[in-house]
């Protein structure tokens, strides 16, 4: 069977939505191919402003495609309702208790990160190996070891490609707009504010990975240094 991540999510009446994203081969969500979305999953409604596919050749938004597939009705629940998230992997169980707006924001970005989107291909291998609820910290570490990881690999194939941070800096760049414009897409389409929030926390948690990404690299130095005088250099410094 391909792999299935799975979000189950309890509300406090005890009603729940289970959402199960299974994957292809390739990584990529596997959506029916009989599947039809609706109008406001088009590319051409409220298309990110830096969206370099073409309404001509792309009907659809790879990204809202999939949650439309993926919730097909729209959340009635406020953003700040109190859930209890139980997310299922082949491998693992998480569970916690959160708001929705912190659940959808988790979701939201594992769809992105495996959606056929030009500005989240780079983010697939941290889909691929998902972590639900990442905080801030969780999440600069995990794309710095991924990136960093992806241009090594492809430094062993040709030397002449660096080893740095500037493929995340871009990618996360494009991430602030991306968030934007899926949040305008959702209100556009006059859901619940919970949708549409959730990409505004996306959108937060980009900015913060950029603005903090030189900030937070001295800081990290301190749990990856292993020379105890290299250590005492920074600190004097």
């Amino acid at each position: 069977m391909p792999p299935e991540i799975s979000y189950d999510i309890r509300y406090p009446e005890g009603s729940h939505d289970r959402i199960a994203i299974r994957m292809d081969d390739n990584g990529s969500i596997d959506v029916d191919a009989d599947y039809q979305p609706p109008e406001w999953a088009r590319l051409s409604f409220h298309q990110c402003a830096h969206c370099t596919l073409d309404p001509a050749t792309h009907e659809y938004c790879p990204i809202a495609r999939n949650i439309a597939f993926l919730f097909p009705e729209s959340f009635s629940s406020t953003s700040w309702q109190e859930v209890t998230l139980t997310v299922t992997s082949d491998t693992r169980r998480y569970s916690a208790e959160t708001t929705l707006q912190r659940t959808l924001g988790s979701l939201f970005g594992l769809i992105c990160s495996l959606s056929d989107c030009p500005h989240t291909r780079a983010l697939r291998p941290m889909g691929i190996f998902h972590l639900p609820l990442s905080n801030d910290r969780e999440t600069l570490v995990r794309a710095a070891s991924f990136f960093l990881l992806k241009r090594y690999l492809e430094h062993l194939r040709n030397p002449a490609i660096s080893v740095d941070l500037g493929e995340m800096e871009t990618t996360y760049k494009n991430l602030k707009i991306l968030n934007r414009g899926l949040a305008q897409r959702f209100r556009g389409d006059g859901s619940s504010d919970a949708a549409a929030n959730a990409f505004v926390l996306l959108d937060i948690l980009a900015r913060d990975v950029d603005f903090e990404l030189e900030e937070q690299l001295d800081a990290l130095y301190r749990i990856f240094a292993t020379d105890p005088a290299m250590l005492e250099e920074q600190v004097d410094g």
